[in-house]
Order: structure tokens, then sequence, then C-alpha cells
């Protein structure tokens, strides 16, 4: 897409009564707007102003056309476009939390590499479980017993980082505690 063309193209389409922001999405944004080009954002849902706007485009960009309560109900569609992307025309559209549901979470990062092995491995067993096998009347048992983590539904993001519920991260940190482990704590919202 050509960003001069764009901005050319924006100085027609805000000229439309009702359009209140033109956005030229970022990378980051590629995975939720597929092939989007612009966004604009309308004040109300008007056909009229929608069918304007693609005359105006005919064919020259993708554009996805959305009204404020649309960015309101769609946190995936919102997300995409925050923190990058440029803002041709308007002002930045504020999302409030109120009605998505948000969880709180936290998210542990915590290292073991200045434990002995023996703790490193106790800890392991205890956050994500372990499997013992042992012969009885000289049948092989294998028991398996889960850890923390599947306790609490906890997500191993990668090695060493978790995101725990938030009251549930008490669990995880008593535990890390117990074995002397270093963590840190990142407060986070998720839906």
């Amino acid at each position: 897409m050509d960003f001069k063309l764009a901005t050319e193209l924006t100085r027609d389409i805000k000229k439309i009564k009702g359009v209140l922001s033109v956005i030229y999405p970022g990378a980051a944004a590629s995975k939720t707007l597929k092939n989007v080009d612009l966004v604009v954002v309308h004040t109300a849902p008007s056909e009229s102003n929608f069918s304007r706007v693609n005359d105006l485009v005919s064919g020259k960009f993708h554009i996805k056309q959305v009204t404020l309560d649309e960015l309101g109900t769609n946190p995936e569609f919102t997300a995409a476009m925050e923190g990058e992307g440029v803002l041709l025309h308007g002002k930045s559209v504020d999302i409030t939390a109120e009605g998505m549901n948000l969880k709180s979470r936290i998210i542990l990062t915590y290292d073991t590499t200045k434990m002995n092995q023996n703790d490193r491995n106790k800890l392991n067993r205890a956050l994500y479980g372990g499997i013992s096998t042992y012969k009885k009347d000289g049948e092989r048992i294998v028991k398996e017993y889960p850890g923390i983590v599947s306790k609490i539904n906890a997500q191993k993001l990668g090695k060493g980082v978790l995101m725990v519920d938030r009251f549930n991260s008490s669990l995880v940190t008593q535990t890390l505690k117990t074995f002397q482990a270093q963590w840190k704590e990142i407060p986070v919202w998720t839906y």
C-alpha cells in the first residue's frame, strides 16, 4: 500500500460527515486485520457515509469501516490497532475496559539458575507434576500426579514464565519461596 496515496485519500475521506478517524494500521495488526490497508472510524452507522467512503476508495485500498460502538465491543480488533500504525486523521480513540469482562492475572517469571539441581527438580515436580513407577506383585504400576499449574489452570508461556489468575498467584509464589527461587510478578489484564 502506498502511504502517500493513503494520505491524499484521507483528505477527501475526512470531509465526509461522521468520519471520526482514519487509521493506517501497523504490521502488528496484520493477523486480525488481514488485507486491510485503512481503517475508517465513524461516529455512528450510516450506510450513505459508508458507501461514500467506498466510492472514494474505489478499489485503491482494502478498507475496514467501523463505528465507535463496534470498537468498544471487539477487544481483539481494538488491540490490533493500538500501539502501532499511523493516525492519518482525527483523534485517537480511547477504549475503556467496561463491559469487556477483563480478567486480572499475573505473569510470573522465575529464575532457577542459582538453585542446585536437586531443588530445581523438586520445584519442577511441584509446579508441573510428575510420574512415579513402581512394581507391586510383579506388576509395573505408573502413577501420574498433577502439579500446581494444572490444578489452578495456569498457563505456561515459556521457560520460567507462567500466567496465573491473580487470586491463585499466592499458591505459586509460596512454592517458589519454599524452594528459594527468584521471581518477579507482572500484573496484567486479559480477555
